[in-house]
């Protein structure tokens, strides 16, 4: 592909038609909202007789958002005690406590028995698991025959300059593997599942929150630019971990924004 000419100071000023930039730039093109994962399980025909795994269930909000949808039981396992602390304390007061249970645990050594799962709900963690072969491999242990595992991630693109990827992978515990889509389609396979969708949802849901008054990234530049301009003084006011931390979860969501990191949902069907 041809390199683009560099554009001229007589075409930046003169020739540009203002009316069309600004109608083109001021519509709404019909990002779809957040939800998109319940509505692939929904499509799926998620039930109350399924029994689902919340892998990196965290606080366990997503399984009590997927017994309120779908009737179904859930399991939520997560590393942190931190999290499960909080999980369990959820489960204790939550009139749909019983239909959740909380145990600790990582993806590559998931604590359940072979088979035990109809469906696998994978929110936006496997970009931190460090053996990929190994959790996709136990995976595909934990679910019954045809059951699925659906996973939103983000990846990263080659809009992602190589400092920018340094610096947010070494800030957010990113193992860098692990986002690359072709490396994750690629070891799915390998693990026995059938790639069954593959929606590239890119800045869509981040559009959305914009156009709904939501303004999530418009915040997130807001705060990324406090954070590098007054640097020195925030680190110091937050530590040095909290300030690369925030700066890393600011960033992440100005990257989804303009290109530079690429959320997909995968259904993966189990052979």
């Amino acid at each position: 592909m041809a390199e683009p000419h560099a554009i001229t100071i007589d075409e930046m000023y003169s020739l540009r038609n203002v009316d069309a930039v600004d109608r083109a730039l001021n519509r709404s093109y019909q990002p779809r909202r957040s939800g998109l994962m319940f509505a692939v399980l929904d499509d799926l025909e998620v039930g109350p007789d399924d029994l689902v795994l919340d892998i990196g269930g965290r606080e366990a909000s997503h399984s009590f958002a997927l017994v309120q949808m779908f009737g179904c039981r859930v399991v939520s396992v997560d590393p942190l005690e931190s999290n499960n602390a909080r999980a369990r304390a959820a489960v204790a007061e939550h009139p749909l406590g019983s239909r959740v249970s909380i145990r600790p645990g990582v993806m590559e050594d998931i604590p359940a028995a072979d088979g035990e799962f109809d469906l696998i709900f994978s929110h936006d963690m496997f970009f931190q698991v460090v053996d990929a072969d190994r959790a996709l491999a136990d995976s595909h242990r934990v679910l019954k025959p045809g059951g699925r595992l659906v996973l939103y991630q983000t990846f990263a693109t080659d809009r992602l300059e190589p400092r920018e990827r340094d610096q947010l992978f070494t800030d957010l515990a990113v193992v860098p593997e692990r986002m690359s889509p072709e490396d994750f389609e690629k070891r799915a396979q390998a693990a026995g599942f059938h790639l069954e969708l593959t929606d590239v949802v890119g800045s869509e849901l981040r559009e959305a929150f914009e156009e709904d008054g939501i303004n999530l990234t418009s915040r997130q530049l807001l705060y990324a630019a406090r954070l590098l301009r007054k640097s020195e003084q925030l680190r110091a006011e937050l530590g040095d971990i909290d300030y690369r931390v925030e700066l890393g979860n600011a960033l992440w969501g100005v990257y989804q924004m303009i290109g530079k990191l690429e959320p997909r949902i995968y259904v993966l069907r189990r052979s």
